[in-house]
């Protein structure tokens, strides 16, 4: 995988683990996310969504889960950031996706608390293994996850928060200056991402996404001819702290 596109694999992994490889065409309803707040900000849908399915018995109890996972890429960004490189950067950078879970029987049939809890808990663990794997996939190293606590959400409960923190590698750049083609070095910068998972109506819903953690300047000075240097400023003007508020703002009003 060209490493520049980590992300469009990152955000789908949500819970693909959950239900193996088997796809069904059930009736549980795609996850819903706030339009307002991606109409606002430029997000597009980047594919179909995906649904799948598990079967496990826990606690003695037959069950079966069904998910959907919807993804969103932070296309507004893509554009600018592309525009600002004349194109030699053209990748998603920052996505978001959602996941519901519909347990069959329902979480509050499930007569035993502990084997709600255990089903719950087990959901949100393949999903963050899922996460990590992806990420790994993609090419970031120095994958790091923390425990951060809950997350208050807009359907009324405590999410449990997971926050990731990685190093992203990307290739060289180069542009066309007056014929001449100018190389800006690559390098590492920081990646963040989240997830969140909690039990709402019955079923599960999972939520995350990852975005750039810091910003990309470089100055490159190159000579053109005897008599002629060029110098080059590259500085992307990235915004993290707005990019991470953004994707817990929509992580927060998943439905």
């Amino acid at each position: 995988m060209d490493r520049r596109r980590f992300l469009a694999g990152a955000a789908a992994a949500g819970v693909a683990g959950l239900a193996g490889c088997g796809t069904a065409s059930g009736t549980v309803r795609p996850p819903s996310l706030p339009e307002d707040r991606l109409d606002e900000g430029g997000w597009e849908r980047t594919r179909t969504d995906t649904r799948e399915v598990l079967s496990r018995t826990v606690a003695g109890v037959d069950v079966t889960a069904t998910a959907v996972t919807r993804v969103y890429d932070d296309a507004a960004l893509r554009a600018a950031v592309s525009e600002k490189t004349l194109g030699a950067l053209d990748a998603p950078l920052s996505n978001v996706f959602a996941s519901r879970i519909a347990f069959s029987p329902n979480l509050a049939e499930i007569p035993l608390e502990s084997a709600r809890e255990e089903l719950a808990a087990r959901a949100g663990a393949v999903a963050r293994d899922q996460f990590e794997s992806q990420l790994s996939s993609a090419g970031l190293t120095d994958i790091s996850a923390s425990d951060a606590g809950t997350l208050t959400v807009e359907t009324g409960e405590d999410a449990s928060l997971t926050e990731y923190s990685a190093a992203f590698s990307f290739d060289a750049l180069s542009f066309d200056v007056r014929g001449e083609t100018v190389t800006v070095e690559g390098g590492s910068a920081a990646v963040e991402g989240l997830l969140a998972s909690w039990i709402h109506d019955g079923g599960l819903l999972i939520a995350g996404g990852a975005y750039p953690a810091e910003s990309f300047a470089r100055t490159v000075e190159q000579d053109l001819s005897g008599a002629i240097t060029v110098t080059v400023d590259v500085d992307l003007g990235l915004t993290p702290d707005a990019y991470r508020d953004e994707v817990r703002g929509i992580v927060t009003h998943v439905e």
